[in-house]
């Protein structure tokens, strides 16, 4: 209960901070901001009652510090930005009043993400399900199918492109449809792993970084950070729970690992352009590890003043993901629609307001600033208090039901790109993961009465003939 109230009297705060925040640069408006976003995370996971504390709301909360607090209070005020994505427009007077935007929304997640906590449920106990090998030799066996169909139809070429030769980020071919299915596939291998045996899951867990470490070569890391998110949580909740410290020294050494991979990804395989590349790499800040991060926030500021100048989006802007699900629906909203794709789809408006409606890569977005030009700032806090909610009851659920289970641990994999990823949590994903899962269950528990009735509708087939 403790904790639900100090997060009502936070999200009391924030709404004032909003609601007073200035529309010009404030220093120490925008410090104030930042260190009730710290207090509010410690008293969170130092009140709450749970046994396992590293999940989702731990990633989130570092993400999320890093997107959108950082630079207001330690690059605007020394305006020594030297990243071209702070080189785009927009107006500074709205990166105070963004800021609080952003605390204001976070406030209202961690409202959503105690009230179940606190007053609904006790602290949940190992799953009651159980992860057949059968089961999962069929995520083993629909991964691998994937991936070389993924390679076999220019996929890996096509990845491999993008960073080494610039390509087109957004180009969609044959294969992508079977990236999402190995995507996927090892989603469900990484979430399921530590359900089975111990002595049986080295193996897989092998072959989950063996693919994590062939992305990384291409220069890829969404994939792998969310496959070594869900992996590290995973292993705290079922092998051995993590001390503090332990945790904060493999997200420093992942950082600079990510960091080295954003560098010198142009570079492909090239070990004598990464000597000369790292000889002439200067870090004059800190931070400047966390740039691909810190530069979402540039996103925030360009889509709070595009608010202000134009009308609300709501649902419009979610089409093209909403319809993601369904193969080719995207396309036929497009080819029907009167609005450019830009405005159809969660995460893409930044990019066209910066780059025009041709560019060949994507500046990101900001969860915050998609709440607000979307709903506005109540719709921001309904929608961050609904998502903070969401994700406690996937966390409360999931030890009775494997669907939920595969709910949580999606969530855990995209923790940190959330906060610099559009408000709509990726529906495809979503959708297909739960169909797969679903499919899978459904085979393996009913496999005999398939083959028998495949077998008795064979020997139909040779009586007719």
């Amino acid at each position: 209960m403790l904790t639900y109230l100090l997060n009502i009297a936070f999200a009391i705060a924030a709404t004032v901070l909003y609601i007073q925040a200035p529309w010009t640069y404030s220093y120490d408006y925008c410090v104030t901001l930042m260190v009730l976003f710290i207090v509010q995370n410690v008293l969170f996971f130092v009140t709450n009652k749970r046994k396992h504390w590293l999940g989702f709301e731990f990633f989130f909360a570092l993400s999320f510090f890093l997107v959108n607090f950082v630079y207001p209070v330690f690059y605007a005020p020394t305006e020594r930005i030297y990243w071209s994505f702070f080189s785009f427009a927009f107006n500074d007077n709205y990166v105070t009043r963004a800021t609080a935007l952003a605390y204001f929304g976070y406030a209202w997640y961690m409202l959503g993400a105690t009230r179940i906590l606190q007053l609904r449920r006790e602290e949940p106990t190992e799953p009651t399900f159980t992860i057949s090998m059968r089961q999962y030799i069929w995520f083993f066996g629909i991964t691998m199918v994937a991936w070389l169909l993924f390679v076999a139809t220019g996929g890996w070429t096509a990845l491999q492109s993008v960073y080494a030769d610039g390509q087109n980020l957004r180009t969609v071919g044959i294969y992508s449809y079977f990236n999402n299915i190995f995507t996927i596939g090892c989603y469900l291998m990484a979430i399921f792993l530590f359900r089975l045996p111990k002595q049986k899951w080295w193996f897989y867990l092998l072959v989950i970084a063996a693919f994590m470490l062939i992305l990384l070569s291409a220069g890829s890391r969404q994939l792998a950070v969310g496959l070594a998110l869900i992996l590290i949580t995973g292993f705290s909740l079922y092998v051995y729970r993590f001390k503090w410290w332990q945790v904060l020294t493999m997200v420093a050494g992942g950082s600079i690992v990510l960091f080295l991979v954003m560098t010198l990804r142009e570079e492909g395989l090239d070990t004598g352009a990464w000597h000369q590349k790292l000889a002439h790499l200067k870090l004059e800040e800190f931070w400047d590890i966390y740039e691909d991060l810190i530069i979402n926030d540039v996103n925030l500021f360009r889509l709070f003043g595009w608010a202000q100048e134009n009308d609300l989006t709501w649902f419009t802007g979610m089409s093209l993901d909403l319809s993601s699900p369904i193969p080719g629906l995207a396309g036929y909203i497009i080819a029907h629609s009167e609005l450019p794709p830009q405005m159809l789809h969660g995460g893409d408006l930044p990019s066209y307001l910066f780059l025009g409606p041709n560019a060949t890569w994507g500046t990101g977005t900001n969860m915050i600033g998609e709440a607000y030009r979307s709903f506005g700032a109540v719709g921001t806090a309904l929608s961050m208090f609904l998502i903070g909610a969401w994700v406690k009851e996937s966390y409360y659920r999931a030890g009775q039901s494997v669907y939920w289970y595969l709910m949580y641990f999606l969530l855990v994999g995209h923790a940190l790109i959330y906060p610099r990823a559009p408000l709509l949590f990726d529906p495809r994903l979503v959708t297909w993961s739960l169909l797969l899962l679903a499919i899978v269950m459904a085979i393996t528990t009913h496999q005999n009465q398939i083959v028998q009735w495949l077998n008795r509708l064979g020997t139909k087939k040779e009586g007719r003939s």
